[in-house]
Formats: structure tokens, C-alpha cells, sequence
């Protein structure tokens, strides 16, 4: 591992090198080998799935790579690709009365370590958003897409091996958990970590990196309905955020009812999602309002990032006392609200502590492709160096170029 991480380092400078076209060029290339390899990623990918037989449905449906897809990572190479240059971005610049030029210019972090779990469309996704911004890459997955993972980086090292040192992006498939705590140590030829992953993993990165942790933390996303809120929107955005894709990091987790909405419109909602064959736990307020006799939510209910299609649903008197649940149990990651007092909305945008906030919207937004990134490198609940998707941009630092005719200090 140190040696491998070593060799990373020493591409960076050939990372730095690659002009914009070079970039654009390898991008487009990638996009059109995965594309010509999609029989190949399938057959590898139905390896994992084989072994996957007893794990949980959404964590099957996280480690898919059907032909749809396979497409959508190709086509979101190609985004990205065709996306404004943020290498050498001159993002600001003054030149002082004597004449010295003082500018504030996009770089490349440097060799960025990526530890992740199930889903394997990751390796394209922070290959490409490498390529983009010019940082080398070291790839290390779980050992439930290995195969798929493995596939993954052999059509990237194809890709670039004409280009660049195929070390300035790696992907081990190794399924050896020690190779991790090796390479967290290295941090003389590593710049920074980002783990995306399980709670386990994401604390098991914080405890032993010697560089700097940039978290994709759990994702318990909450969703509140006020007194205000539309029917048609309420329905149709908590089944989307819930029920679409359960297994994933933005769907909502807890669903906040006003009291007031409870024996109406929270009676509809409760009936759709069961159409969805959504698990319900609910605090005893709801029941004795409605009759019911859904399982009580516990505290460890509030607390856990479900991941599946599971959801937990309070009752609250007011804004204030949903903010209360949320800065209790949020993870920094998604917060919505669904509602037409503007009052309300202002309130719940400035008091809630997360990396998005969206407003009469699907939490499922939250996504860098959805928000324009092209793909993502993750969800960052850190707030340094990054807080929310990161892209290609948020891959780079702002450093200083000074430059003068023979200026010296007085």
C-alpha cells in the first residue's frame, strides 16, 4: 500500500499537466469504452449479485448495474466532460496600485483516498470527477462489488494508460479490510480521505486517518408537513422521497406531521404509503389521534438511517418543536418542508443545519446529478473542505499566483 500510494503521489504532477482538451478527450473516451464494454460490466456484475442472494433488497438494488444504468454512468461521464474547466479557474483578481497582480486560482487537492460501500457506479463517478479536476485517485470498495469494482477499474486504467500514468487512478479490489488502515496512515502521500459508507466505516475512517476526513455520514433525511402544505404536493413528494429508491442516502427517513394535518391529510398520506407496502412506526400521539395501531416508534427509531422502505412518522404542535426532532436527530445531510406560509419556510431554511434544504421538493434532489455536478464524489455532512455534493469543483482548493515586474517588498 505504500508503495501504491507513493506512485499515486508521484503522478500528480502529470495530473496537474492535462490542458482542458486532454481532460475532455479521455472523459469522452471513457464514456464510449464503458459503452462497448456494458456485456462485460453486466457479467461482473451479476458475480456480485450472485453472491448477494440474502442481503437486503435495497442493498441489491444499490449494487445493480443493469443496462440503464451502465448508460446513465456513460452519459454522466460525458456531463461532465462538457462541463466548464475548473482546473486553473481564476476565481479572483485585483491588481494593486503599484502594479503586482494578485489572482486566486482553482487547483487540484492532489491524491484524494475514496473508501466506499455497494455501489459500484461510484468508481466511474469519482474517476471521471478525478479526471476533471485533476486529482490522482486511489479507489477502494467493499467486498460485495469486488467483481463489478474490478471491471470498473480495468476500463479506466484502458482508458487512460495512453495518457497518463495508469497509478494516477486505482481501484483495488482486494477484499483484505487491512489494506484500509494501511493506506489511512499514509498520509505523507495522501492529501485527504472521503468515506461513503455505513456508520461503522465512517467511524472506523475518523478514529485512525492521519489526513484530513471529508464524511459522507449516514443520511437520515426528515420531511415535515405543515399546516399549509398542499394535498397533491404532500402525497406525491413524500412517495417519491420515501418509496422511489429506499436504499439511498437521500430518501427520507422521518416523516413530521402538524397536528393539525394529522386526521386529514396525515390519514391519506399513511394510506398511500401502505399502497407502497412502506413499514410505518409512528410516536403514540398519532395513533390515539387516529385509532390506529401502528408500531410505536422507539428512540433508536428516530436515530437510524433506515435505508429501506421503512419510515418513522412524529406529530408535533408547531415549526418550532419539528425544528427540536430535527436538530436532535438530523444527520447534516437532507431537510425538507412542504409548505405555503413563506414565514414558515424562512424559519425552517435558517434553522435547520443540513447540506441541502429543499422546499415542496423531493429530498431525492440532493444528488450531484440532479444538481447539476454531472455526478458526485459524495454527500459531504463535513462542512470543511465541502458541505453537500461534491463535483469537480468542490475537488479543488483556491491557492494564490502573485505576479510583478521586478516588485520587491518595501
Amino acid at each position: 500500500m505504500r508503495s501504491l500510494a507513493q506512485k499515486s503521489k508521484q503522478s500528480t504532477a502529470a495530473m496537474r499537466m492535462l490542458d482542458n482538451s486532454s481532460r475532455k478527450s479521455l472523459l469522452l473516451q471513457l464514456a464510449k469504452t464503458i459503452r462497448s464494454r456494458k456485456n462485460d460490466i453486466q457479467n461482473e456484475n451479476q458475480k456480485d449479485m450472485d453472491h448477494a442472494k440474502e442481503y437486503p433488497e435495497a442493498l441489491r438494488d444499490r449494487l445493480l448495474l443493469n443496462a440503464d444504468r451502465i448508460e446513465a454512468m456513460a452519459r454522466s461521464v460525458e456531463e461532465i466532460a462538457v462541463q466548464e474547466d475548473v482546473v486553473g479557474k481564476i476565481e479572483k483578481e485585483e491588481r494593486r496600485d503599484d502594479g503586482l497582480l494578485i489572482q486566486k486560482i482553482r487547483v487540484p487537492l492532489g491524491v484524494i483516498l475514496m473508501i466506499f460501500e455497494s455501489r459500484p457506479n461510484v468508481v466511474i463517478d469519482a474517476a471521471a470527477l478525478a479526471i476533471k479536476s485533476s486529482n490522482c485517485l486511489i479507489l477502494k470498495g467493499g467486498k460485495e462489488a469486488q467483481f463489478s469494482n474490478k471491471i470498473l477499474g480495468e476500463i479506466i486504467q484502458e482508458t487512460i494508460k495512453d495518457v497518463l500514468p495508469t497509478s494516477c487512478i486505482q481501484v483495488l479490489s482486494s477484499t483484505d479490510r487491512a489494506q484500509v488502515d494501511e493506506l489511512l496512515k499514509l498520509n505523507q502521500f495522501i492529501d485527504v480521505v472521503v468515506p461513503r459508507g455505513g456508520e461503522k466505516l465512517i467511524e472506523h475512517v475518523y478514529e485512525n486517518a492521519k489526513m484530513p476526513v471529508i464524511a459522507h455520514y449516514k443520511g437520515l433525511c426528515h420531511l415535515y408537513i405543515d399546516e399549509s402544505a398542499r394535498e397533491d404536493f404532500a402525497k406525491d413528494i413524500l412517495i417519491n422521497a420515501k418509496t422511489q429508491r429506499p436504499g439511498v442516502c437521500n430518501a427520507v427517513e422521518t416523516l413530521i406531521l402538524n397536528k393539525k394535518v394529522v386526521s386529514s391529510l396525515g390519514v391519506k398520506l399513511l394510506s398511500a404509503l401502505e399502497e407502497k407496502k412502506t413499514k410505518i412506526k409512528v410516536d403514540k400521539v398519532l395513533n390515539e389521534m387516529t385509532g390506529f395501531h401502528y408500531e410505536v416508534a422507539t428512540e433508536l427509531d428516530w436515530d437510524t438511517e433506515y435505508l429501506a422502505n421503512i419510515l418513522s412518522v412524529k406529530v408535533v404542535e408547531n415549526l418550532d418543536e419539528a425544528l427540536i426532532h430535527i436538530e436532535k436527530y438530523g444527520s447534516h445531510h437532507t431537510e425538507g418542508i412542504i409548505s405555503e406560509s413563506s414565514e414558515n419556510i424562512k424559519k425552517f431554511v435558517l434553522a435547520t443545519d443540513s447540506s441541502c434544504v429543499v422546499i415542496n421538493a423531493s429530498t431525492r434532489f440532493n444528488d450531484g446529478g440532479q444538481l447539476g455536478l454531472g455526478a458526485e464524489l459524495g454527500i459531504s455532512t463535513s462542512k470543511l473542505h465541502s458541505y453537500g455534493p461534491m463535483g469537480a469543483e468542490q475537488m479543488t482548493t483556491l491557492r494564490y499566483v502573485v505576479t510583478g515586474e521586478g516588485h520587491i517588498r518595501r
